[in-house]
């Protein structure tokens, strides 16, 4: 006889129904706020600017209270695999480093398992050796009591100068350590060969050090004769999912199952019916709407997953009909990149647009652009705003090069208006721009024009003109394509502050016309 039901299948699933459970919607919202009141705690005893990790950090620190944000990743300071990235050099924190003239504080976080994410334990550290070395012109040498004392320069002992500049959290181990540090001189080589600072630009007068803050950290020692690079993980470490209890003044309790590093990753996780959601729109919603308990500063206890979720597809909706698209001018290129976080009427567009995202699109497209007052281009294509949009955007350009008439004005929209976007505005910069950002003497081909002779002899020389600019457009879209595939790898995860530092790009608004 069969037995009715099985065993093992059935505590399986109730396993996974409980963990569905506790990693619910709701739960991993209150878990953010909870992690960004340590945050608040941390800035209100430091006071110094808060710079958010792209791209979980952004989502323990409201839009108002970011000074900047940076992009230093994990996977640089991975075991065996440490590196200081040159696509990723953050420089644009030195000015506002310099400007406090004390430190600032990076915020991250990092899932169950570790107490701070490998970005703030070692991509940072690596970070501020290698830029001490190049840009700050003294040495300094770190007792154990964080003491510093400076020294002249000994060319013929340079190990010395890489020990004091880079430090590490008791958190990584010794050995780890250890073998980072004989990978500095070889990052700092690479950093001057390639020439990629500007080192009178940058310049330190003091030295960049790191300090580590966690929640149950010990308390930091700062020394106002460097530059204190707090960095800052907004999670508690748990071994397994814990409840928090949080009692008001009032006496009210609010209790939810705590989800270390909840934020990240955030799109496997925000329910698909509320594609428009990220940190940006949750602090904004936060803000300007009664959603949290104002006793509490939570959301309140009898509020379900399913009426949470209903509730905020109504506030983006009724938000996004007036929300502003800020556009990012590139220059005097004609050139624009920007943000897309609702459908967008054909009307609202300003000139020829390119969409790569794969929720929102350019909607109330007329019949026929001849009888249209504007005669704008769309081109959308689905792409995602993560690593595999950086993938397809490969596969796109060489295509959608081709259908782009570049002596136009040309708007780039993404999910984020700051990876996908301006990988495509990098590449088309590239291609069919100087250092200077002035247009190479490149044929457009909607601007060729033929003249009606009636003689045989000009039908033919025109024809033969005609023939050779069709060969050198060929050709130089072909020597276009081959660039790119060059390029490309390097340029779709710099960092958009390449673009807005180089000319004082700045915002301007496309409003929607309802």
């Amino acid at each position: 006889m069969e037995p009715i039901y099985n065993k093992q299948s059935d505590i399986n699933l109730l396993n996974k129904e409980l963990k569905k459970s506790l990693l619910s919607f709701k739960n991993r919202l209150q878990s953010i706020i909870h992690d960004a009141n340590f945050v608040k705690l941390v800035h209100e005893s430091l006071e110094y600017p808060i710079v958010a990790n792209e791209r979980c950090g952004l989502w323990y620190v409201p839009p108002k209270d970011r000074a900047e944000t940076c992009y230093f990743k994990s996977t640089d300071g991975h075991t065996n695999v440490w590196s200081f990235s040159l696509r990723r050099l953050n420089l644009h924190l030195l000015s506002l480093i310099r400007q406090n003239g004390e430190g600032v504080m990076i915020v991250d976080s990092t899932r169950r398992g570790k107490r701070m994410p490998d970005a703030l334990l070692k991509t940072i550290p690596i970070w501020c050796a290698v830029l001490n070395e190049v840009l700050y012109d003294k040495v300094a040498v770190v007792n154990d009591n964080d003491d510093y004392i400076d020294n002249d320069i000994d060319d013929n002992d340079k190990k010395n100068d890489f020990e004091a500049w880079f430090k590490t959290p008791d958190l990584v181990p010794e050995s780890e350590h250890n073998s980072i540090l004989k990978l500095i001189p070889d990052f700092v080589k690479q950093v001057k060969e390639m020439n990629l600072i500007d080192v009178e630009k940058y310049r330190l007068d003091k030295p960049l050090v790191p300090r580590w803050f966690y929640p149950g950290c010990p308390e930091q020692n700062l020394d106002d004769s460097v530059y204190n690079i707090c960095c800052v993980s907004a999670s508690t470490k748990v071994d397994v999912h814990r409840t928090i209890n949080t009692k008001t003044k009032d006496g009210l309790i609010v209790n939810f199952e705590y989800i270390q590093g909840s934020a990240d990753d955030h799109e496997l996780w925000v329910p698909k019916s509320l594609p428009g959601l990220g940190a940006n729109v949750f602090w904004h919603i936060v803000s300007t709407t009664d959603i949290l308990d104002k006793t509490t500063g939570y959301l309140p206890n009898w509020l379900s997953d399913g009426d949470l979720e209903k509730q905020i597809k109504s506030l983006i909706t009724n938000q996004a009909l007036t929300h502003e698209i800020n556009l990012f001018p590139v220059g005097s290129t004609g050139l624009k990149f920007g943000k897309i976080e609702r459908d967008i009427k054909y009307l609202e567009l300003e000139a020829n647009t390119v969409i790569l995202h794969d929720k929102f699109k350019v909607v109330e497209l007329p019949e026929t652009c001849k009888d249209s007052p504007t005669k704008f281009t769309v081109h959308h294509y689905p792409v995602p705003s993560n690593k595999k949009g950086s993938n397809m955007l490969r596969e796109i350009l060489p295509k959608l090069n081709d259908k782009l008439d570049i002596w136009e004005p040309l708007v780039v929209l993404c999910g984020t208006g700051q990876d996908i976007s301006i990988g495509m505005i990098l590449a088309l910069l590239c291609t069919y721009y100087n250092l200077e950002w002035d247009l190479l003497d490149t044929k457009s081909p909607t601007t060729t024009t033929t003249t009606t002779t009636t003689t045989t002899q000009q039908q033919q020389q025109q024809q033969q003109q005609q023939q050779q600019q069709r060969q050198q457009q060929q050709q130089q879209r072909l020597q276009q394509q081959q660039q790119q595939q060059i390029l490309l790898p390097l340029l779709l995860l710099l960092p958009p502050v390449l673009l807005q530092r180089k000319q004082g790009c700045s915002p301007q608004v496309l409003s929607p016309r309802l």
